[in-house]
């Protein structure tokens, strides 16, 4: 990607990391209102942010000039292991060490966060489009 740092798309991948995570954790808390599961609230918050998060990687942090029949395959398959990833880490913070079900969800985004960045800054979006970090 022409025009942004290294540290730019860092930075742009971590504010569209936040409105993601915004996404997910509206959708979970609003969920438990309704239906008291927060595993299962959990699983469908980390699936809807990262709808969000895919397309505005795509567009504004990347700006990926891939078909998006080739990015959005590795995204899914990518977002399937890091959801599963947060709904095991958020299982196990849970319902093993008895966190809280913020405290739970914050410890698991922020892992969830570092192995996503690494993920889809090399594997996604940076098949030979954008400069490595």
């Amino acid at each position: 990607m022409a025009g942004r740092s290294s540290a730019g798309r860092f930075l742009s991948f971590g504010l569209v990391g936040l409105i993601a995570t915004l996404s997910h954790y509206a959708v979970m808390f609003l969920g438990l209102l309704f239906l008291q599961m927060p595993v299962l609230w959990s699983f469908i918050g980390a699936a809807v942010g990262s709808v969000v998060g895919y397309i505005l990687n795509y567009v504004y942090t990347f700006q990926s000039a891939q078909p998006h029949r080739e990015t959005f395959v590795r995204y899914v398959i990518i977002t399937i292991f890091s959801i599963l990833l947060n709904t095991a880490l958020f299982f196990v913070l849970f319902a093993v060490f008895d966190l809280p079900v913020a405290a739970a969800q914050l410890t698991s985004t922020a892992l969830v966060f570092i192995a996503n960045y690494a993920a889809h800054k090399t594997i996604t979006f940076d098949i030979g489009t954008t400069k490595s970090l």
